[in-house]
């Protein structure tokens, strides 16, 4: 549990109306910038020898001469979710066919990755993984072999050597980090396209290899198109994106047609997502999973709930039964699913797709909302958290929408109900139980 960084209750209570805005923003970011800091630290000693000493000499030389930069680097969501993952396997909580050592060499590319950003010499020592050395924020060599590697950084120019093969910044093999612009009016954002980096892959769907320019043409296009829309109709959420959103991995689409998206935990402000069919679709997907990277941040600073409780709940949006946890979580998200769908009515030629997913949605929060009101399993905050969620929530079910919309989503919200009733049967039968 974090005890330095504190959310005041006003910024609280603003991320529990399912905002937030850039301050709190900044907040949950700075909180998870500090776990990053000690996750670095247990994994540099974690790291013994003259490699792990030049690695520290390395960060400090940056940090000295632009401490902004080794920030950025440190702060990336995919060095959270390696420094997470690598933390754990030295405690023997998590494991791995990738040997140790491996994860732990991710350390000399960090400091590469640190010393470019902040303009100095360096040369440090990594490995390859999967024939690929990826310097965090800047970009990925593909040398193609396996085993010690050394990054050498002169003025700008970037040398990754392994197995007698030297691949330079600038070469055919050579990928830098490729970045979804967009702009309307003074209201900007630059977001990785995260397609290298070999810690993408923490969500339940497979990361997409390094994509074509066609496909780059293709995300930039709808990023464009649900940028526009978000600064327009839901400027609050626009602002907060642009202050928070660190990444986007493209996701493999498996199923034709069937759109997958997730949020990891330990990497804040990173959404994956496979390619959506719309800007609007964008939107929601963006909307979606920052609301749960938002909570997650929060969530390293206090307890909303008991751990590992018993209770299950009906979730509207899945056929499992919920723990009080993963309804907390699917309850903040569909808040913004709601709101967003509620904004998006306003686009002409989506008027009635966004009215019926509208209608759909807020009925699924209130239910799920309602559940939550009746846990006993949530803490003090926990309580307070869920009490700020009732009245966006109430609003949200006071806009109008036509009878038949109504009843339509109502009669979706019983079919979801018996589903969940029969899952729920089937898994707690005596014959499943016993498997």
């Amino acid at each position: 549990m974090m005890e330095y960084h504190r959310i005041t209750d006003g910024r609280f209570a603003d991320l529990a109306s399912g905002l937030g805005g850039p301050a709190a923003v900044d907040d949950l970011a700075g909180a998870r910038h500090s776990k990053n800091l000690l996750l670095l630290g247990y994994v540099v000693e974690a790291w013994r020898g003259d490699e792990a000493r030049q690695v520290t000499d390395v960060l400090i030389a940056a940090d000295r001469h632009r401490p902004e930069a080794i920030a950025e680097v440190i702060s990336d969501p995919f060095v959270g979710a390696w420094l997470a993952a690598t933390a754990r396997r030295i405690r023997g909580l998590e494991s791995s066919d990738i040997p140790l050592d491996d994860d732990l060499a991710q350390l000399g590319a960090l400091a590469a990755a640190a010393a470019v950003r902040a303009g100095i010499d360096a040369e440090t020592h990594t490995r390859t993984r999967g024939g690929v050395v990826t310097l965090p924020t800047i970009g990925t060599a593909r040398p193609g072999a396996d085993g010690a590697a050394v990054v050498r950084v002169s003025g700008d120019r970037i040398a990754v050597t392994t197995g007698g093969v030297t691949v330079g910044s600038g070469d055919q093999d050579w990928q830098p980090v490729r970045l979804l612009t967009a702009r309307r009016d003074d209201l900007a954002v630059a977001v990785p396209l995260e397609d290298a980096n070999p810690y993408r892959g923490c969500y339940h769907a497979p990361p997409a290899e390094r994509l074509g320019t066609s496909d780059v043409r293709r995300w930039q296009e709808l990023f464009t198109a649900a940028w526009e829309l978000l600064a327009a109709l839901l400027p609050e959420r626009a602002t907060e994106l642009a202050t928070g959103l660190r990444a986007v991995v493209p996701l493999v689409t498996e199923d034709v047609g069937e759109a997958r998206s997730g949020t990891a935990r330990d990497a804040f402000g990173a959404v994956g997502t496979t390619l959506p069919r719309s800007g609007a679709d964008f939107v929601v997907t963006l909307v979606h999973e920052f609301q749960h990277s938002k909570l997650s941040a929060l969530l390293d600073l206090m307890s909303l709930h008991v751990p590992g409780g018993p209770e299950r709940h009906f979730a509207p949006w899945r056929e499992d039964p919920r723990p009080t946890g993963g309804l907390v979580q699917g309850v903040y998200a569909f808040l913004g699913v709601a709101d967003t769908w509620r904004a998006l009515r306003a686009v002409s030629g989506l008027e009635r797709e966004a009215t019926r997913e509208f209608a759909f949605a807020r009925l699924q929060l209130d239910v799920g909302l309602r559940a939550l009101e009746q846990s006993r399993e949530l803490t003090a905050r926990g309580r307070e958290f869920v009490g700020h969620l009732r009245a966006p929530v109430d609003r949200l079910m006071g806009e109008a929408v036509p009878a038949a919309v109504a009843a339509e989503a109502a009669e979706l919200l019983a079919q979801r109900r018996h589903a969940w009733g029969r899952y729920s049967r089937v898994v707690t039968s005596p014959r499943s139980s016993s498997r």
